[in-house]
């Protein structure tokens, strides 16, 4: 192959390719939100002299798209309750600052909404829909060697996918649950530091937040720098959590500060035992309810005392963000008296189960007993002459 024929190849091939965008780019731009406004591809491309459509540069995308977005009266035409500050965050996110700075491997608006088949947030297909968004975000943030140069693993979706919150979004269903952008912001996005991240996740566990807030354990938190709720639960793979992390024995969470000795030490070693003794307790008190209720008993009365049971062992473990004996010590005490409860309910039924089948027994040897008198009295009548 000649010279001349190669670049001519060359040329083809690159025509070729440009025209497959192009046709791409028509295809998903006939159900883009922009679209569907009235709006044609001149609003975001200008034309070169050969009348082609021009890319747009990576570092000008967003100035580009906030020349719509950040016009108040302009974006009112179609929706008078849309935000206009989606720029403004941006320029403060370290996408945007890097962005700024000529780095453009960070992430812009095209990158997360797509640019020729943008949908609404709300529309389910969005890449920033709740069900997708970790996708989305994962397209970098999960990449190792796309996050390398910039000092960051690539695990974060991974670890999240692990966590509780991944299992109430996919498999419950429960768009409310955190993602990517619940904690890190979207246009804004940044990571949290250590002076926020307790007000991230008090967004969604305000009461704990509340607990630890009025504790002892804040002010030691602050004076030594540490993120609050990271340092018991870290924070992309939340896992939910159990009573065997309050303890001091290898292994557990508390013994990552704690040694088991004097006052601390012994507060942890009661939580735990509280903990254990209205676990033991309420799963001895289901077991037998769920006996008797498949012998065919009824256990209202105790399967409603095993359901207060159940709360005050949730509100237990939640006070145990308070890091002192006494709340939780009355709540677990509480749940105790419930669980035993619900037991006794129990036992009360099994009991009568066993009654009835003793009674049962006796009424059956009676019918016995009769239809043998019966029968002998039978035997004993006269034949009749023949």
């Amino acid at each position: 192959m000649t010279r001349l024929a190669l670049i001519a190849f060359l040329v083809l091939a690159v025509d070729a390719r440009a025209q497959t965008t192009v046709d791409t780019a028509t295809a998903a731009f006939k159900d883009d939100v922009h679209a569907g406004a009235g709006l044609t591809c001149t609003a975001c491309h200008r034309t070169g002299a050969t009348g082609t459509y021009a890319a747009v540069p990576r570092t000008a995308i967003a100035p580009l798209c906030a020349s719509c977005h950040s016009d108040a009266a302009f974006m009112r035409k179609f929706d008078p309750q849309v935000r206009v500050d989606q720029f403004l965050q941006y320029q403060t996110s370290t996408h945007g600052t890097r962005m700024a700075a000529g780095d453009d491997r960070v992430a812009t608006c095209t990158d997360c909404h797509t640019a020729h088949g943008v949908r609404r947030v709300r529309d389910a297909r969005s890449p920033v829909a709740p069900l997708n968004v970790v996708t989305t975000c994962g397209r970098c943030h999960g990449n190792a060697s796309h996050m390398a140069p910039f000092g960051r693993e690539g695990t974060p979706p991974d670890d999240w996918a692990a966590s509780v919150h991944a299992a109430a979004l996919v498999t419950r269903g429960d768009t409310s649950a955190p993602t990517c952008v619940s904690c890190h912001g979207s246009h804004g996005a940044t990571p949290p530091g250590v002076e926020s991240v307790a007000n991230v996740c008090a967004q969604c566990h305000v009461r704990e937040a509340e607990l630890f807030r009025a504790s002892p354990k804040r002010d030691i938190f602050e004076g030594i720098g540490q993120a609050e709720c990271l340092a018991c639960h870290g924070n992309h793979r939340i896992e939910s959590p159990m009573d065997s992390w309050v303890g001091v024995q290898p292994g557990a969470v508390c013994e990552q500060c704690h040694d088991g000795s004097g006052d601390s030490g012994a507060a942890i070693r009661t939580i735990r035992q509280r903990l254990d003794e209205l676990e033991a307790a309420r799963s001895a008190a289901d077991a037998l309810l769920t006996r008797a209720e498949h012998a065919g008993m009824l256990v209202d009365e105790g399967r409603l005392a095993l359901q207060r049971a159940r709360e005050h062992q949730v509100q237990s473990r939640v006070l145990v963000h308070a890091f002192a004996t006494a709340p939780f010590s009355k709540t677990a005490t509480e749940g105790l008296a419930a669980a035993r409860r619900a037991h006794a309910a129990g036992d009360a039924a099994m009991r009568e189960l066993q009654f009835r089948r003793q009674g049962l027994g006796v009424a059956t040897l009676l019918i016995l007993a009769f239809l043998a008198t019966l029968w002998l009295k039978i035997r004993r009548l006269p034949v009749p002459p023949a």
